[in-house]
Parts: C-alpha cells; structure tokens; sequence
C-alpha cells in the first residue's frame, strides 16, 4: 500500500456529475495521505527554526520592560535594606569615623523598655485597625450589594471621596478635641454623656485613632467592584437549590472575595505596622507615650542623631512584619474554589 486513494473520475462509460462537460478519459486523481503531502518542500523546517527566535525575541522584548522596573527596585528597595543592615552593626556618626560595633545596637534596642511599649502599641493598634477598618467593609460591601443599583452608586461615591490624607488628619483632630470638638458636642449635647476624653485618655487614643478609619476606607470600593463581578447566575443557581441570603453569603460572596481580602490584609499589616503620620499629628506619640508606634520611636531616635539605634529597630519592625506577612501567606487559601 503506498498510502494513495483514488478518486474516480469521468473516464469509461459515465459522466461525473461534478463535471457537466464530461471530460472523458480523463486520469483518476491521486490524493496522497502522506502528512507532508502539499506543503513545500522545507516549509516545516522553516517553521520549527521560527519558533526558537520568535521564542528569543519574546524574551528579549520582556527582558528590556523588566529592565527598569528591576533597577528601580534595586536602587530604592534593596541597596537601602542592604545598607540598613550595615549600617546596624556600626555606630553610624553623621561625622567622624564609622566603626564596627557589631551586635551593640540591637542589644541596646533589645533591652530599652520604649521598645517593648512601641510594639506593644503598634501590635495593638494593627489589630484594632485590621479587626474595624478592614473586616466591617467586607460586610458592608455585601449587604449594599443587596440594595438597588442607582443606590449602589450614591453609596460607592460617598464612600470614595478623594480626600487629602493631611487635611482629613486636621479635620479628625478638630473633631476629637475634648473642649470644643464635634464629637464632643455630640456626646454630652446628644447623647446626654458626661465630657469624654478622646485622645487624652490613654485608653481610648488607638481606638479613636482608628475610628477614622471606618468612614473613609478606600479599599471598601474595591470589595464592591469585586462583588460586581461575580456572575449573577451563581447566585441564580443557588436561589434554585433553595439557599438563603447567608448561605449564598457564605458560598458564593465571600469566597469569591478570597483572592482581593488576601492581598488587602497583607498591604493592611504592612501599612499598620508602619503608622506613624496619622498618629504623630493626632496626638504626637500621647497621652504617655499611649500612641507612640515603632517608626515615631524611630522617629524620636533619628532626631537624637542616634541612626546606628534607629536602623537597628526598623531591622527589628522589618522582620516581624515579614514575618507575619509569610504566616498570612501560608494559611490564607487565596483560591476561591477550595
């Protein structure tokens, strides 16, 4: 067999009906099933050997896009981390010779009690601000998502609002200030309570210094942008299998949101861990050191020219917070259908 099959033509007695002319005699028409029947000879080889270089010019081409944002990392990401931690086993003089003094800064840090306080502090206050800024907006995104749409609107807008983080600062401390404050007016004209504290209390300075926090939380929007995106016959689906307002929470809204609560909870531990504009102009590390968070005391450290200290407890703040960045990591299920 050498793999051709034959066609019959109009050849011998009878017309081919394709062919009304009836061209008579003609050959029957071999069609071989040969896979490099047809194409030119060389032609595969040509598209084998195209495939490496269209391969390398693709790499290439991403190669010289990574390029900048690679050297921006370097120059601005891990020269200074690099250079912290030389900087940390030195005693880092503005002038004057540098010298090696080895683990003597962390030491130091190790045992100052203010240390121990500021984490304290900050661990407080990311709780606080990771339990009330960041979880409440979850549940309200999804119960707005059940109101009608041109509301939806109106409550994403207000919600958004392009405020300047300074002049929202100032406004907040006004409003918290025990004497003539709108919150107080509020408490004792309204509410009929005695006169509050607010920020002069040392119990209640991160609690409010968070508060703020719930009212104008941008990522809000993004957990409803997200919710918009879930496709209405899932919802439909489970209506049809009799699941109720929660179970279709449950099942369906909340796993969707997986993958966005996973990267906002990590930049929310990151930028908690890091506080330090916000509290310093509400209230400047008060009332007793109450609301002095790791990077004001590091703060506190660089304006005492003490850069070999203050190096040395952001080399501390960075590893806790990598830390809980890689726990987050391994326990948090990103994927929304496990």
């Amino acid at each position: 067999m050498t793999g051709e099959r034959v066609i019959p033509g109009a050849a011998g007695s009878g017309q081919n009906p394709q062919n009304p002319a009836g061209a008579q005699g003609a050959a029957p028409t071999a069609v071989t099933d040969s896979p490099g029947a047809g194409t030119p000879q060389g032609a595969q080889g040509t598209s084998t050997a195209a495939t490496p270089r269209l391969s390398r010019r693709r790499r290439l081409e991403g190669a010289l896009f990574v390029t900048p944002a690679f050297l921006f990392q370097l120059s601005w990401g891990w020269y200074p981390l690099l250079m912290a931690f030389v900087i940390s086993f030195t005693n880092a003089r503005f002038r004057g010779p540098v010298e090696f003094t080895g683990l003597t800064s962390y030491l130091r840090m190790w045992r100052d009690p203010l240390v121990g306080e500021a984490f304290k502090v900050t661990a407080i206050y990311t709780v606080l601000s990771i339990g009330l800024t960041f979880m409440i907006p979850v549940v309200v995104a999804i119960l707005l998502m059940e109101m009608p749409r041109r509301h939806i609107r109106w409550m994403m807008l207000l919600w958004f609002l392009p405020l300047s983080g300074i002049a929202s600062t100032l406004l907040f401390r006004y409003m918290f200030n025990a004497q003539y404050g709108l919150f107080q007016w509020v408490a004792t004209e309204v509410l009929h309570l005695s006169p509050q504290p607010f920020l002069n209390s040392g119990n209640q300075v991160l609690f409010w210094l968070v508060f703020p926090g719930i009212l104008f939380f941008g990522p809000g929007l993004i957990y409803m942008a997200t919710l918009q995106g879930i496709p209405a016959s899932y919802y439909e689906a489970a209506e049809i299998e009799g699941a109720g307002f929660w179970r279709k929470i449950w099942t369906i809204s909340l796993p969707r949101l997986r993958p966005v609560i996973s990267m906002l909870l990590i930049f929310a531990v990151i930028g908690s861990s890091q506080a330090f504009e916000f509290p310093l102009i509400m209230t400047g590390g008060g009332p007793g050191g109450a609301s002095r968070t790791v990077v004001m005391y590091l703060y506190e450290l660089m304006r005492s020219l003490r850069y070999a200290d203050a190096t040395a407890l952001g080399v501390f703040l960075f590893v806790v917070t990598m830390v809980l960045v890689v726990i987050q990591r391994r326990f948090f299920r990103e994927d929304p259908d496990q």
